[in-house]
């Protein structure tokens, strides 16, 4: 063996409850949460043009290649779509369905690898830890990569985790396998960032240990002729298919812009300078806010020990790529989060609750800030984007979450870690349900695409479902327009728009407040067009107030 783990088989039955618990933390927001501009409603977008054209091969925006992320994610969510919905109803539920999938396999991974570094305690409280952890609930219920990348991180891992610690006398033709299935899927999913974190981990392993014999034998168990031939098989057909079909574009826009561009200077407004991972990270694995200074401390004590090396191998050249990187975005890291997680339940579940009890205390202070600020940012939200205001189920949703955060840091501080983490991690899924059951959805100031699709409809202009063709757009350009109103929809500028409503009959057309006067000076004298109804918001995207006006050339 290269590290020495405990390597205890996972139990059938924390498996069962990581998946439920994981399941019901990520279900909240998945039937209610609006499609989320920008990214989340450009690849549901993607996905619906796939199965709308039969072209399965090319990544399209309406009529324009999106060049970034491989094929993977779109695979799934049309796949999803197919066998659980029918796409013409836009049904948002079903695209997050792989996201889900992606958070509560992640879960079980972390545990399998805990299992296998410390055991089934400290794996068991890994998993919960990183199934509880906001930011991957939050993936869960986006139709995004990271949820799905994160799960292909995870078994690439573990499967890792179980090859160094075992015998290398042993058959583990399934377990390398395995590690080379997953990182072909990380491939298909997100490009780079599976090698990347695989290549750093067994660099950063070999390094430390490259006196011992055994690495000759681990690298033929994890045979990399069959794995190479795995992962041509995964990815060479569809490589090949995307490069002839866009003249090579693809690959130098998703090598060279997205990601290569990325590092070096900041992309779409995501500048943040080093460190703001660091300072991030508290409130997106909140949970682990509770154990980790201890954690942090009783890991770095035994760093030269096999298991903990593993976990710094996995997440601290990674974690440096992305503080330096000049491009940011909260939800980067979260690949880094289970070498955390696993770091934390070792503590958690090993380490005498006697020891660090400063660092206990104070995580357990820093947990109740970030739990108590998230609260009331939560229904100050309310209080600004809701039309109806905070109601008393705002204030009792809060209530409770604040009595189950405290609650978790008072059992932390009197040395109860197993209840505290219990505490914690259900405060965490109170929290979620709390933010997208019962406070997103009552934000109809910021829901301006349906409001719109709502407005649209009430006036018989709806394109899906008054059948009346496509409608125009003036100055509100969100992808989750184009989704929920239909690929045809159409971008214009106001005197394009104007053009457009005068050239057929019973067109319709909305137009955002800023561009009216441009839009109505496009008219000649005697055609100018009739105001229908208007909706007023905020959009998030562009962080400002908006109206939206519909248009006709005369009222219906």
């Amino acid at each position: 063996m290269i590290i020495s783990g405990s390597r205890k088989a996972p139990s059938g039955g924390h498996i069962v409850l990581i998946a439920l618990f994981a399941l019901v933390a990520g279900l909240s927001g998945l039937m209610t949460v609006p499609p989320l501009d920008r990214d989340e409603s450009r690849f549901v977008q993607a996905t619906t043009q796939m199965i709308e054209t039969g072209d399965y091969i090319r990544i399209r925006f309406q009529d324009e290649e999106r060049n970034k992320k491989p094929v993977g994610i779109y695979w799934l969510q049309a796949g999803s779509v197919l066998t659980f919905a029918d796409v013409e109803d836009r049904p948002l539920w079903a695209y997050r369905l792989p996201s889900l999938l992606g958070a509560m396999l992640a879960s079980i991974f972390t545990y399998m690898a805990g299992c296998a570094l410390f055991g089934r305690r400290p794996g068991l409280a890994a998993g919960l830890l990183l199934a509880a952890a906001p930011v991957v609930m939050g993936e869960a219920s986006i139709a995004k990569t990271d949820a799905v990348l994160l799960a292909c991180v995870c078994g690439m891992q573990a499967a890792l985790a179980w090859m160094l610690t075992s015998e290398m006398g042993k058959a583990q033709y399934r377990i390398a396998l395995g590690f080379w299935a997953a990182l072909g899927a990380g491939l298909l999913i997100k490009g780079p960032i599976a090698p990347a974190v695989a290549l750093f981990t067994l660099a950063g392993i070999a390094i430390f240990q490259l006196e011992r014999k055994e690495w000759g034998a681990f690298i033929r168990h994890l045979k990399p002729v069959s794995g190479v031939l795995l992962l041509l098989a995964m990815i060479a057909p569809w490589a090949i298919a995307i490069g002839i079909a866009t003249e090579g574009r693809f690959f130098a826009e998703a090598v060279g812009i997205d990601m290569l561009s990325k590092v070096s200077e900041p992309q779409e407004s995501h500048a943040a300078p080093a460190g703001a991972h660091f300072l991030l990270f508290w409130g997106m694995f909140w949970p682990a806010a509770l154990f980790i200074l201890a954690a942090g401390r009783h890991a770095g004590e035994r760093w030269k020990e096999g298991p903990f090396f593993f976990c710094f191998a996995w997440l601290v050249p990674m974690w440096l790529l992305f503080e330096i990187s000049q491009t940011k975005l909260p939800h980067y890291p979260m690949v880094l989060y289970p070498a955390l997680a696993l770091i934390c339940g070792q503590l958690i579940a090993t380490v005498p609750e006697v020891k660090y009890r400063g660092l206990r205390a104070a995580g357990a202070v820093i947990y109740a800030i970030i739990g108590l600020g998230s609260v009331a940012a939560i229904l100050i939200l309310a209080n600004h984007f809701s039309t109806a205001g905070l109601t008393i189920w705002h204030y009792l949703g809060a209530a409770l979450i604040c009595v189950v955060c405290l609650g978790a840091s008072v059992l932390a501080i009197i040395k109860r870690s197993g209840p505290a983490l219990a505490a914690a991690i259900a405060a965490s899924a109170l929290f979620a349900w709390g933010t997208f059951e019962g406070v997103l959805p009552t934000l109809d100031r910021l829901a301006m695409t349906p409001a719109l699709a709502k407005m649209l409809d009430a006036h018989e202009a709806h394109p899906l479902k008054d059948n009346t063709g496509p409608i125009a757009l003036v100055g509100y350009s969100e992808p989750s327009a184009v989704f929920t109103l239909g690929t045809q929809t159409k971008l214009l500028r106001p005197k394009e728009g104007a053009l457009w409503l005068t050239t057929a009959p019973n067109r319709a057309i909305v137009v955002e407040e800023r561009d009216e006067l441009a839009f109505l000076s496009s008219f000649p004298e005697g055609r100018m067009p009739v105001r229908i109804a208007s909706i007023e918001g905020f959009n998030y995207s562009k962080n400002r107030n908006i109206r939206l006006t519909l248009f006709r050339l005369s009222a219906p």
